[in-house]
């Protein structure tokens, strides 16, 4: 095949790929949910999502969605906002609260919020099934069962997942709990509430974003510069002590490389799911889309009036992003008018933000060789069903098990019991034309373990930085890699969702429901 019909017919299937890769709801098309007469919520608040404006760049402001929150019921610090930041608040929970939120939504189009990585009943877990047109609410209702840790929230619809979180639609979920407390861990102003997200911004400081390229759905949406819980790579002042740094990964597409300048080491003490069993020190940190990383840094003794740089380092393009396809790709984009020349690739040098000291003693702190004891339902997975998911480009769209996205449907091998154990393998395959990206896949419902890797290149410079302690409720899969994770599934029945979390392979159909019975 020509290079110029190569690129011909990717253009032409891609438009028709997907035009029919997915059923979307109508608009509308979810009834309101009333509040439960018989829950009884310990916290209560509103969340709208709507337009709004923000100051991130001098002169003009940019337009932004946004989520604000106003609290009804509850501890006075619930909802925390976060300074110069057009993010929706910090919801503070804590294990065994039951929750009441009423959503509003104010945008012109349809939307849901998932809750993402806790165990929640299936009406209140954002699947774009109950997504409510502009100008409609929604209640969401559900206890806190999930470990102290960090979580997020963000919007779901299918097909406009990754627009609407570009634009603005994501807040950090923290969830504390009495284990973690008791270890003392670094706060107040010593803990550091990091969102990271890279972003296009036009002459007059205005969000670009190209969803109607095909190119740029394919490969995911990059930026050219970052913003630090919407501040664009800030210079934060800070004690010379102990600091807790929460990081979550909320680009649409993509991976981070991280590390300190001054080889400063980080010992991290958690993940998606929460606090590890025990600290794990490392140098650099590979942090996927969706994606937390809970860390602890030491700055005792660093002089006054020092910088430290937060990066994430040059790695190949081909490690994380699309590879094969004759050389084509990110590449082939610019050809065909995608403007993707604008971004920065996946793997391009970038700094995140700066600390600098300041004169004064800060946080002293021990790290403790014990952190916390796992879940009781953990065990060796002996037993436990094995089921294979291949993820592979075919058909000019990315698949599940060779399946994309159906608003209902659920496959015989897709339906699994409450509380059931299985192994599932998640295997990165290229296509006939060595097609091939690395995928984290993010699973609704329920954390999992991490139970090994096999495959791919040796040679991958993400390997590195993989952190798999600990629960997840999303992994990497790098291509040519075999990634074996063991799953107990909820207890609440219903329909859920497994997806990949580069957003835009997510619109393109990269997701399937998972029913639990």
């Amino acid at each position: 095949m020509q290079r110029r019909d190569a690129i011909r017919l990717l253009s032409l299937s891609a438009l028709a790929g997907a035009a029919g890769c997915a059923n979307a709801p109508d608009a509308g098309a979810a009834a309101r949910q009333s509040a439960t007469p018989g829950f009884v919520p310990d916290v209560e608040f509103t969340l709208t999502a709507a337009a709004g404006e923000a100051a991130i760049f001098p002169g003009a402001p940019t337009r932004v969605w946004r989520f604000t929150g106003e609290l009804i019921k509850g501890p006075a610090g619930t909802l925390q906002g976060l300074p110069g930041s057009y993010l929706g608040p910090v919801i503070n929970l804590r294990r065994g609260q039951k929750v009441r939120v009423r959503f509003a939504n104010r945008l012109a189009e349809d939307s849901v919020v998932h809750w993402h990585g806790l165990d929640v009943p299936e009406a209140a877990d954002g699947h774009p099934i109950h997504a409510i047109a502009g100008g409609r609410d929604y209640v969401y209702e559900f206890e806190v069962i999930n470990r102290a840790g960090t979580y997020w929230y963000h919007p779901h619809p299918h097909m406009r997942t990754s627009a609407q979180v570009y634009q603005g639609l994501a807040g950090l979920l923290i969830v504390r709990d009495a284990e973690e407390e008791g270890l003392g861990l670094p706060g107040g102003d010593a803990e550091h509430l990091c969102v990271l997200q890279d972003r296009q911004f036009d002459t007059g400081n205005q969000l670009v974003f190209r969803g109607d390229n095909m190119m740029e759905m394919m490969n995911g949406f990059l930026g050219d510069r970052v913003l630090v819980s919407g501040r664009p790579q800030p210079t934060i002042e800070v004690a010379a002590g102990w600091h807790r740094m929460r990081l979550l990964n909320g680009s649409n597409a993509r991976i981070y490389k991280l590390a300190w300048s001054r080889d400063l080491p980080m010992t991290m003490i958690g993940g998606d799911g929460g606090l590890f069993e025990s600290p794990v020190r490392q140098t650099v940190l590979t942090l996927a889309p969706g994606q937390r990383a809970d860390l602890l840094i030491d700055l005792t003794g660093i002089a006054a009036g020092t910088d430290l740089h937060f990066e994430s380092l040059a790695f190949p393009e081909a490690d994380a992003g699309v590879v094969g396809m004759m050389g084509m790709g990110r590449g082939m984009g610019r050809m065909m008018g995608g403007g993707a020349s604008a971004s920065a690739a996946n793997g391009a040098p970038l700094r995140v933000m700066t600390l600098r000291t300041r004169a004064g003693a800060g946080v002293r702190f021990r790290v403790p060789d014990r952190l916390s004891r796992f879940d009781a339902s953990w065990s060796s997975g002996a037993g436990a069903r094995t089921r294979q998911v291949p993820l592979v480009f075919q058909q000019m769209q990315w698949l599940l098990g060779g399946r994309t996205f159906e608003m209902n449907q659920v496959a015989p091998d897709e339906t699994v019991a409450a509380g059931s154990t299985y192994i599932w393998e998640f295997m990165n395959l290229a296509n006939g034309m060595g097609m091939q990206a690395a995928h984290p896949i993010h699973m609704h419902g329920r954390q999992f373990r991490v139970l090994g890797r096999s495959g791919g290149q040796a040679t991958n410079a993400l390997r590195a930085g993989l952190a798999d302690a600990g629960w997840r409720d999303t992994v990497l899969v790098l291509p040519g890699e075999t990634v074996r994770v063991q799953v107990t599934f909820s207890n609440y029945p219903g329909l859920y969702l497994y997806h990949c979390h580069i957003l835009e392979h997510e619109d393109m159909g990269m997701m399937r429901n998972f029913r639990v019975v």
